[in-house]
């Protein structure tokens, strides 16, 4: 029978469980249940503090709702991080080990429960994670990808329990390699493909309240899949293999010229704090505004108070509070905790060096890419303002311009802004009152465009395309069938610099060449 009153939504479930929490139990009952009740409130308060909800205890573990995909691995990778921090210094009868399922799927309301396929789904995606580890559904990497510091190793699909069909599913792990399984794989779990994707290595706080830092890149290897083990028999006696001691790492030393958003002339502020004694946390905003707690009686003090302080400030200061707009944890003591990719930039000098002659007045009704309310904003915000502001686009048609103390200020936090929002490097469209590109007049604009649109460039073609991303008036780049690429810049003329591309493009080989990009603009036929 259909049931029209359910409700149902999209949402991500993340699921923990406890590793061989039965035999810790059977040594010591009262003082097993007394560990996991400190750890699940630990893992609560991260879950919270990510925007999270628990909706289900389930014995040595818990079921728990984000809205977001990204703060859902956020937060389980800060879960994990705290488990490791807290058991390294432990002995054997006081360490605690989790796995971790995230599934992004439909689910059904049941008053404070959730029910359905995407909460089943996490719950198998964490009984084929590795001990300590993280393992995720295609439909939450294909979210997280490019946002997140981690290494993510492709598995494929894989048969779980009372799921009828296949999960493409990820590992998740920190460093720069696939962690090895704990233990031999599911009899019906289909084993892990040779090709691994590899979504950074980075370097990871051993804190209570550490996530992953470092560098994010993408790549492809042809890495040999791990010998299968043959399942015992049923009449062997396997004794318990005691969880492998995570990898040791390096953290990430806290560098107050690396915090994106803060205008310069707070720097001052931060490298007070980098000198600060005792327990502290540093939260920030895209905002630029930023909380710190020193010397603090513990880390999760300290780093309660820095994102609660950042929040009031960020609410008092920015009028429209949207949801970006919402305090990240950024540092713990020394070291970063801020598991997000730095923000994707394009190569400096950011702006062309010469400006368009005769100067081009900015004019939010003709400025390309902006819907009437962002015209209308910017016609009683940006124009009337006295600071020095840069307006940036960013891709999906997306604006953004916060103003700073000075240009060269202005431009740097505006694309890091934007680049962090929109997971791509953004252009400087105008930088106070003047324009700084040109608009495209004979095709129709459709994005912003960017390095990453083309691939398969050789040494040559490379360089062209690093002048053309700051070069001075008109540039083109045409694009064929075939993949061949025809870059030109610095022409006179908006004819010139199409033609010039086309025929770049044909000279490389190019077969049905076409013109993509206008400047920094993606355009297309009228």
């Amino acid at each position: 029978m259909n049931d029209t009153t359910l409700v149902r939504r999209l949402t991500t479930i993340l699921a923990i469980d406890v590793v061989a929490f039965s035999t810790m139990s059977a040594r010591d009952e009262e003082h097993a249940l007394a560990l996991l009740g400190t750890r699940m409130d630990a893992a609560g308060t991260l879950i919270r503090q990510h925007r999270g909800r628990v909706f289900k205890l389930t014995g040595d573990g818990l079921l728990a709702e984000f809205a977001s995909p990204v703060e859902a691995v956020r937060a389980a990778l800060e879960i994990q991080e705290a488990m490791r921090a807290a058991n390294a210094p432990a002995g054997a009868d006081d360490q605690l080990h989790l796995r971790i399922g995230v599934n992004l799927g439909d689910v059904v309301e049941s008053g404070d429960d959730l029910m359905g396929d995407a909460v089943n789904v996490a719950v198998r995606l964490e009984s084929i994670a590795t001990t300590g580890g993280i393992c995720v559904s295609s439909s939450v990497y294909d979210q997280i990808i490019g946002k997140l510091m981690l290494v993510a190793e492709d598995i494929g699909e894989q048969h779980v329990k009372n799921i009828p069909r296949p999960i493409h599913a990820y590992r998740l792990t920190v460093g720069d390699k696939p962690a090895a399984p704990s233990s031999a794989p599911k009899a019906d779990a289909k084993p892990a493909t040779r090709a691994h994707l590899f979504l950074a290595g980075g370097a990871i706080a051993a804190l209570a309240t550490a996530a992953v830092g470092g560098a994010l890149f993408l790549r492809q290897g042809s890495v040999p899949a791990p010998p299968q083990t043959a399942a015992p028999t049923a009449a062997a006696v396997v004794a318990p293999t005691p969880p492998a001691p995570a990898a040791a790492v390096s953290p990430r030393v806290f560098d107050p010229k690396d915090v994106p958003f803060v205008p310069d002339f707070r720097w001052r502020a931060l490298e007070n704090y980098a000198g600060a004694n005792g327990s502290k946390a540093l939260a920030i905003s895209v905002r630029g505004i930023f909380a710190m707690a020193t010397q603090r009686v513990d880390a999760d003090t300290a780093r309660r108070a820095a994102l609660e302080d950042c929040d009031k400030l960020v609410r008092r200061e920015v009028p429209v509070y949207r949801d970006d707009d919402r305090c990240m944890l950024y540092a713990a003591d020394n070291v970063v905790v801020w598991s997000f990719r730095s923000p994707p930039m394009p190569p400096p000098p950011y702006v062309p060096a010469a400006r368009p002659a005769p100067p081009i007045p900015f004019d939010p009704t003709t400025a390309p890419l902006l819907n009437m309310p962002a015209r209308e904003r910017l016609a009683e915000h940006y124009l009337k303002a006295v600071h020095s502001r840069a307006l940036v686009f960013g891709h999906n048609h997306f604006d953004w311009w916060t103003p700073s103390e000075n240009d060269n200020d202005a431009i740097q936090r505006n694309l890091q802004i934007c680049g962090h929002l929109t997971g791509r490097p953004c252009v400087v469209y105008a930088l106070n009152n003047e324009v700084l590109v040109r608009t495209p007049q004979t095709m129709r604009i459709v994005d912003i465009f960017i390095p990453q649109d083309l691939t398969r460039l050789d040494a040559g073609q490379q360089q062209a395309l690093d002048r053309y991303l700051i070069a001075n008036d008109w540039r083109a780049v045409a694009l064929a069938s075939n993949g061949r690429t025809g870059i030109v810049s610095s022409q006179a003329s908006e004819k010139e610099a199409t033609a010039g591309a086309l025929q770049a493009c044909t000279q490389a080989g190019g077969t049905d060449c076409t013109v993509t990009a206008i400047g920094p603009f993606l355009v297309a036929p009228n």
